[in-house]
Formats: C-alpha cells, sequence, structure tokens
C-alpha cells in the first residue's frame, strides 16, 4: 500500500462521515478563530494609535505643559514660575539629544467669525514658524507662519481646512480677513487677521477628541500680546532623536529648566505619546494571555474530540485493518491512514478558523465603530505570520492527538483484528 493510498483513505473516511467530522473539528475552529479575531482586533488598534501619534508629530516628542497648582503637604499651593522663549533656545542649546522646541499656546471654543457674517468655532494654536514640519502639517494652498511672522507678532493666521469651508465655502480664503475673539475674554474686542494659508484636512484626534482641521494657527507672540495678554508660554514640545530614551531627555530637559528657574520645577509636567503605545501593547499584552488560555483549553478539548473520533475509527475499521494487512499492508501504511485523519481534521479546522476570525474581527469592529465612533474606520490587520502559525500549531495538535490512534491501529495484530465482530 503506497503512502499516497493510505492518506487519502483516510481523508476518504471524512468525507463519509462529514457531520462527526464537523463537531469533532468545532473545537479547533473556536480556539483559532478567537484568537486571530483578537490579534487582528488588536492590531488595528495599535495602528490607529501609531496613526493618531503621527498626526500630531510623532513618537519621537513629549510636551511640557505648565502646571499650576500642585499639593504640598495636604494643601493647594500655586506655582509661581513659567516656561518662556528662552527656556525653549536652552533646552536646545544644553539637551545634546533635543533637535528642537516648539512653544505654543492652545484654545478651544473661540468664536471666528468673517465679514459676511459665518461664524465658526475654533482650535487656537498660537505657535512659531516651525510648527507645521513638527507636527507633519501640509500645507494645501498659500504659506504658513514665517520667522517674521512671530518676531514682529503679525496679525496673520493659517487655517485648518475645516473651518476654511466652514467660514468661506468654497471659496478662497487667501487674503481674506477673521475676527477671531479669545474665549477666555468675552469682552475683549475680536482680534482681526489676514489669512496666509490654508491646511490639509487631516481628521480628528483621539487625544483631545477634536478636529484637527478646525485649528487656526496665528503666531504666538500676536497670541500672547493680542489675545491672552501674557508674556509666559503655556507649552513646550520637543523633539528628539530617534532611539533615544525619552525618560533621559525629559531628565536633562527638567535638569536645565531648574537652572533657569531657581532650582524649582513644581510647575513642570509633561505628556508622552510613547506612553499611550506602550500602555496600548503591554494591555494587549494581557488580553493575549487570557484570551490564549481560553483558546488552548478550546484546542485541548477539540483535540480530545478528534483523538476521540479516530480512536471510533479505529474500532470501525478494525475488519478492514486485519484484511488488509492480511493482503500485505505494512505498519506504517496503517499509521499513516489514522494520523492522516487527525491531521486532516486539525488542519480544516484550523483553516476554517482563520475564515471564521477574520469574518468576526470585520464584525466586531464594524459594531465598534457603530456603538464607539471614535474613528470612521477600524482596521482589520490580521497578519501572514499569525495564520502560518495557527495552520502549524493545528498541523502539530493534529500529529499529538492523532499518535496515539494511529499507533493502536498500526500495531493491531491482523488475526484478532480479523476475527472481531465489527
Amino acid at each position: 500500500m503506497k503512502f499516497t493510498d493510505a492518506v487519502a483513505s483516510g481523508i476518504l473516511h471524512l468525507q463519509q462521515n462529514r457531520f462527526r467530522a464537523g463537531l469533532s473539528i468545532l473545537g479547533i475552529f473556536i480556539g483559532i478563530a478567537g484568537v486571530l479575531c483578537m490579534i487582528a482586533i488588536g492590531d488595528g488598534a495599535k495602528k490607529i494609535i501609531v496613526k493618531d501619534i503621527e498626526k500630531l508629530g510623532g513618537a519621537n516628542q513629549f510636551t511640557l505643559w505648565t502646571r499650576t497648582s500642585t499639593f504640598k503637604r495636604g494643601r493647594l499651593r500655586r506655582t509661581t514660575e513659567r516656561y518662556t522663549f528662552e527656556d525653549a533656545e536652552a533646552l536646545e542649546a544644553e539637551c545634546p539629544d533635543v533637535l528642537y522646541v516648539l512653544p505654543y499656546h492652545e484654545s478651544f471654543d473661540n468664536p471666528v467669525s468673517t465679514r459676511t457674517g459665518n461664524q465658526a468655532v475654533a482650535y487656537l494654536q498660537g505657535t512659531t514658524e516651525n510648527y507645521a514640519l513638527g507636527m507633519n502639517w501640509e500645507l494645501q494652498v498659500g504659506r504658513f507662519l514665517t520667522e517674521n511672522d512671530v518676531e514682529t507678532a503679525t496679525q496673520v493666521c493659517v487655517l485648518g481646512s475645516g473651518i476654511a469651508r466652514e467660514l468661506f465655502g468654497y471659496a478662497s480664503p487667501l487674503g481674506q480677513e477673521v475676527k477671531i475673539r479669545y474665549y477666555y475674554h468675552h469682552r475683549q474686542k475680536p482680534v482681526r487677521m489676514r489669512v496666509v494659508g490654508v491646511m490639509k484636512p487631516k481628521g480628528r484626534s483621539l487625544t483631545w477628541e477634536y478636529s484637527l482641521d478646525d485649528a487656526v494657527c496665528i503666531p504666538l507672540t500676536t497670541c500672547q500680546q493680542r489675545l491672552t495678554g501674557t508674556r509666559y508660554v503655556e507649552n513646550l514640545i520637543v523633539f528628539f532623536q530617534k532611539g533615544t530614551d525619552f525618560n533621559s531627555v525629559i531628565d536633562s530637559a527638567k535638569d536645565a529648566l531648574r537652572k533657569r528657574h531657581r532650582g524649582q520645577d513644581d510647575f513642570i509636567g509633561y505628556y508622552v505619546p510613547q506612553l499611550t503605545y506602550h500602555r496600548l501593547a503591554h494591555i494587549q499584552k494581557v488580553i493575549k494571555i487570557a484570551l490564549g488560555s481560553i483558546a488552548g483549553f478550546s484546542l485541548f478539548v477539540g483535540g480530545i474530540g478528534i483523538m476521540n473520533i479516530c480512536l471510533v475509527s479505529v474500532g470501525e475499521k478494525t475488519r478492514e485493518i486485519g484484511l488488509r494487512k492480511s493482503v500485505g499492508a505494512k505498519r506504517k501504511d496503517i499509521f499513516w491512514q489514522f494520523l492522516t485523519e487527525s491531521v486532516c481534521l486539525c488542519v480544516c479546522g484550523a483553516l476554517l478558523g482563520v475564515g471564521g476570525g477574520w469574518l468576526a474581527a470585520h464584525g466586531m469592529a464594524y459594531l465598534a465603530v457603530r456603538i464607539a465612533p471614535v474613528v470612521p474606520v477600524w482596521p482589520v490587520v490580521l497578519s501572514g505570520p499569525w495564520i502560518v502559525i495557527a495552520i502549524g500549531f493545528s498541523f502539530l495538535l493534529g500529529i499529538g492527538f492523532g499518535l496515539y490512534p494511529a499507533v493502536r491501529a498500526a500495531r493491531m495484530s491482523p488475526i484478532d483484528a480479523l476475527r472481531t465482530d465489527t
């Protein structure tokens, strides 16, 4: 009996008992589908986070924000120190891993209007000429802020694509005038700004849950002198070299700021985008361990079911085994016949599990977008290596649980097999 004949015989027996075989591979199907669905959804979430971080300047940065108060000895105390333009220059000069520093001020819900009476609510950003480069903003038309705009506190602005469409429709905003009112100062007269550029669409941000297309960028000095009336800088975005540990960069930045602020650091707060990604990766590992354990139990139960069906198959084919051995079939031929049944059951379960996991992942992604519309589309990332691992593991599972029935059938005596009543 040839090896191919033994394999074909094992597959033929599965085709003759499709319902029983289908029930046997159910455990394998559930385990593989559950793991791949979880991986596809989790990797999609990581892709969303990475894309959002890139919208806000990438992972190689952190933001120094101002703490206005701290708790000391059980009491709330206000801080006195604030960031300045000179602090940004000092960080660039004294911290070797820092590429450049962007000072900026931001505020939400600022009314913006045009001469024709169109109104909108803007996310206001007072910034410098390097902001578009650092934050990966691309111009649609016009230009961005220049160094001269910042030095002379020019009354110019750059609009996001969304607010430009809301204020001017399909007409060109370049050279048009808008009025901006700072939301903290309701009685303050609106400040007139001339539009010099419009940015390309960027979409929403998961970090603050606002649309980046509703932003209005103005020179930081104009923001300080015309809107806020303050001399200090609210935030500093520090960009550092790739491959550098952000903790060391933060420590060096704090040391440089302490020297300039009389040894005080209670006003220094920081936000690191990389931590968001690391936390997500940690949570995903925990979920993988938990669901992997459940899936492993499901695969174990499925493997026992497959071993059981293989033992039943050996019992049903006892006379056939005796007949084949009596006409010259070798032990290895019988062994491969029954081992093929086990391996085919597991591999079929894995293949169906891959398809089921893919469908389940798309279904969960669809529900996630409908129930919690944080992003317009939740990507499903099912990588090839995981599919190969799933199929390979199922192949080994089929060998492991099919080994005993195959050995039992191969060692069966032909005389005893022919005497059996089954």
